[in-house]
């Protein structure tokens, strides 16, 4: 689970201007949903999913792939005789991620983008091509565009692995929507009460794992065009509701109608990260 956007920036008096929590939870699906929207769009999403994937080789020395962060400890593998086992691991001196400076796996990176294409290292390398084949290429790794990590003032008391009420030390940086980097876990936070946070635990493909006290906390940001545009998305349907879902609004003056669609601002906003589908899985 993920959304780009907090349930307390769209609940701000500069946004909806809503006060209580009683429709917090209402606000925070609403919210998943424009975010997904914007994943749609784009053709892409914005947040670290952990997974294995399988690929296609040609025997060129180039594999384009989805937006990759980055590839696990002994996570390329190949399938040379096609016998569905993927017996040969590569080193990381066997291939070249690229763009070369695209650099998506160092937190705090704002200008990071990702990787988009796997070379075979003919320089330094023992490989000489991709193996040619149907899911001859298995990658195990990080995917997404986006790997922005801001480090939270909170730190997590302890825990175990599947705990799904966490107490942090302070209530400061953390809100309901935020999506959190502990240690290698990842953390979808549902709702808090001052320092007690209501959590689904190990999202993403990441694994739960049990933390100590005093661990520090990590949140992901996404960039600020696709933040602006799930908050668009997910105001203009929560004020849908103003006009009982109709088509039509009257006024005195005349009537207005009510645009249907994804907002021309949010397209605009999203108009530099939308990917033309290239039949690689996002």
């Amino acid at each position: 689970m993920n959304s780009y956007v907090s349930v307390d920036e769209i609940t701000s008096a500069s946004v909806l201007d809503i006060t209580g929590a009683g429709d917090d939870t209402r606000l925070r699906r609403l919210l998943e949903a424009a975010s997904r929207k914007m994943d749609r769009y784009a053709n892409r999403h914005f947040y670290a999913l952990a997974v294995t994937r399988k690929f296609d080789g040609d025997g060129s020395a180039e594999l384009f792939v989805p937006d990759l962060i980055s590839i696990d400890s002994s996570g390329l593998k190949t399938d040379d005789n096609l016998d569905r086992t993927f017996e040969t691991t590569w080193a990381t001196t066997d291939y070249l991620l690229d763009p070369t400076n695209a650099d998506p796996a160092t937190a705090g990176n704002a200008e990071s983008n990702p990787y988009t294409k796997i070379l075979v290292d003919l320089d330094a390398g023992a490989k000489s091509e991709w193996p040619v084949g149907v899911q001859s290429v298995q990658i195990a790794g990080q995917w997404g565009y986006w790997r922005h990590l801001k480090r939270a003032t909170e730190t997590i008391t302890a825990d175990d692995a599947t705990d799904t009420t966490l107490v942090v030390s302070a209530n400061t940086d953390i809100e309901a929507g935020h999506t959190l980097l502990v240690e290698t876990e990842q953390i979808y936070v549902l709702s808090y009460s001052g320092t007690t946070l209501t959590v689904i635990r190990a999202v993403n493909g990441t694994t739960g794992a049990a933390h100590t006290a005093g661990t520090v906390v990590d949140i992901y940001e996404y960039p600020e065009p696709v933040r602006e545009a799930t908050m668009i998305e997910a105001s203009r349907l929560w004020k849908r509701a103003d006009s009982a879902f109709a088509s039509m609004m009257g006024f005195p003056d005349g009537t207005m109608q009510v645009f249907r669609g994804m907002d021309p601002d949010s397209r605009q906003l999203m108009s530099a990260y939308r990917r033309v589908p290239l039949g690689i899985a996002a």
